[in-house]
């Protein structure tokens, strides 16, 4: 009986086969996998940027909320240091601006004075935005407000149904006096009569000396400072937004750019003034602000509800907008950008640039370079990032637009 089987040769055949298939499996496979990481990176960059710039244009669109438009009764301090002490009023009972911005802000500026001890150095060229506000605020409280109302003759703050809404006793809260006129309407801070605080102690009785005939009056929460046995510095609460460099190496993911930063949202402590640092964008190569401005009425000073003039975020330099047969000049940006009243009454739209790294590095990969941080038609009002000299060539790069129009300025009303 014959017996078959298989030769040397074909067994050879076979495991030759086999192997091979095995390389091309394999290498597909590295491949695959080295995309996937690749997809997983970018999209969770994305997800990052979509986050954190969703947190900017809430605090945006939020600036200016409760603030008052008179000179304050009682003095008050805001950011201890540079460089977030340079974006304070210039009078300690000014009326507030409801944004302060700078721009290009030069390389080695630090705050050494953070609530962490960490040092920060602000990277070059890059713009820096205050937002001032009581909403800004990052605690419960800043979300709150109420009114005074008139129960039976006794004033007390008005009670929503939702008591998550409500002031409890103990929070700080900033009682606003507000007047309408023929002229506009006026907020006029009220200082707490006892101690001539900036602030009230909220309690249910804490507002029955007041009167809600004319004029009527309002309440805001304030952040209370870190240590609650401080007073309060502001009568508002404020954010910084700009990118930085911590010190400490270790809080820099190691995926990100050499020397590239990340944008920083920095609460203004009401106790001493200095900074808390909440990161909300990992490796982050510039921000840039473009500000649109309704400031003439044909050729005349005045609004007529268009943008009219775009500007860089210090006024710098000004361009005309599409469609606008005028323009405002440098020094009528600049003013306004001084003036409480006229930065309410006259900036229509505020543009935020971020670029931002998508991905980790690939060195298959060359990015064009330079790149415009801005719009079409904005060069003039925007940064130009050097990818290559800066060694980021090899890097994704992805530019983020937050178009806002600020709520709680007259001329978005």
């Amino acid at each position: 009986m014959g017996k078959s089987g298989f030769t040397l040769v074909e067994l050879l055949v076979v495991m030759v086969v086999f192997i091979v298939v095995i390389m091309i499996t394999g290498d597909a496979f590295k491949t695959i996998l080295s995309q996937t990481a690749k997809v997983f990176r970018s999209e969770e960059s994305n997800i990052e940027g979509v986050i954190g710039l969703e947190m900017l244009r809430h605090d945006i669109q939020q600036g200016g909320y409760g603030l008052f438009t008179e000179t304050s009764p009682v003095s008050y301090s805001e950011a201890a240091d540079s460089p977030a002490s340079n974006n304070n009023e210039t009078s300690n009972t000014a009326p507030p601006r409801a944004f302060v911005f700078r721009n290009n802000v030069g390389d080695g500026i630090e705050d050494a004075t953070s609530e962490s001890g960490n040092q920060y150095t602000v990277i070059e060229h890059s713009d820096y935005l205050t937002i001032k506000g009581l909403t800004t605020g990052v605690s419960a409280t800043a979300q709150k407000w109420t009114y005074l109302n008139n129960n039976l003759g006794v004033v007390t703050p008005n009670q929503w149904v939702s008591a998550a809404e409500n002031l409890v006793t103990g929070e700080r809260a900033i009682l606003l006096r507000r007047v309408i006129n023929s002229s506009g309407t006026t907020l006029t801070l009220v200082s707490e009569p006892t101690n001539h605080l900036l602030y009230f102690p909220f309690s249910g009785d804490a507002f029955s000396n007041y009167s809600i005939n004319t004029p009527s009056y309002v309440v805001y929460g304030l952040n209370k400072p870190n240590n609650s046995n401080d007073e309060s510095r502001m009568p508002f609460n404020r954010v910084d937004y700009f990118v930085a460099r911590p010190s400490d190496t270790g809080k820099v993911p190691s995926v990100c750019a050499s020397n590239a930063g990340i944008l920083y949202k920095a609460a203004v402590n009401q106790s001493d003034g200095k900074l808390t640092y909440y990161p909300i964008l990992d490796c982050v190569a510039d921000m840039q602000v473009v500000l649109g401005w309704d400031l003439l009425n044909g050729i005349a000073p005045g609004n007529d509800g268009i943008v009219d003039t775009w500007s860089d975020a210090d006024g710098h330099t000004v361009t005309m907008a599409a469609g606008a047969s005028y323009s405002a000049t440098v020094a009528e940006v600049q003013a306004a950008l001084l003036d409480p009243a006229a930065l309410r009454n006259s900036l229509k739209m505020i543009e935020i640039y971020v670029l931002a790294q998508n991905g980790r590095r690939d060195n298959s990969y060359i990015s064009p370079s330079p790149i415009i941080v801005g719009g079409a038609g904005e060069e003039s009002l925007s940064n130009s990032v050097d990818i290559a000299a800066a060694g980021w060539k090899n890097y994704r790069w992805k530019l983020y637009k937050i178009v806002v129009r600020p709520k709680n300025l007259l001329s978005n009303q």
